[in-house]
């Protein structure tokens, strides 16, 4: 196999993992908050959305992987704009708990 291929099959596998663990980390949030489980968000989600934006931004280099890495970026903001807005609003209700 050639440099090229190779180079071009690791960009696009990694514009999937940053659209895989960006549906995991979203399935995740989505389970602790129908459940009510006390899963710290902060610790566990920020991990995913961390690896959902590196993969993510690694990928846009690449033209033919641009698309997968868009997703995967858009995921991961979404992501943070609803850790950030979702915070916001507890914090309104009960500053101190």
């Amino acid at each position: 196999m050639e440099l090229a291929t190779v180079k071009q099959r690791v960009f696009l596998w990694m514009g999937w993992l940053s659209i895989i663990t960006g549906l995991i980390s979203l399935v995740f949030l989505n389970l602790s908050l129908l459940w009510g489980l006390n899963v710290p968000i902060g610790s566990n989600i920020s991990l995913w959305l961390c690896i959902t934006l590196a993969f993510g931004i690694i990928s846009t280099i690449n033209k033919n992987s641009r698309s997968l890495g868009l997703w995967g970026l858009s995921l991961g903001i979404y992501l943070g704009f609803f850790l950030i807005v979702m915070f916001m609003l507890s914090w309104t209700i009960n500053p101190f708990p």
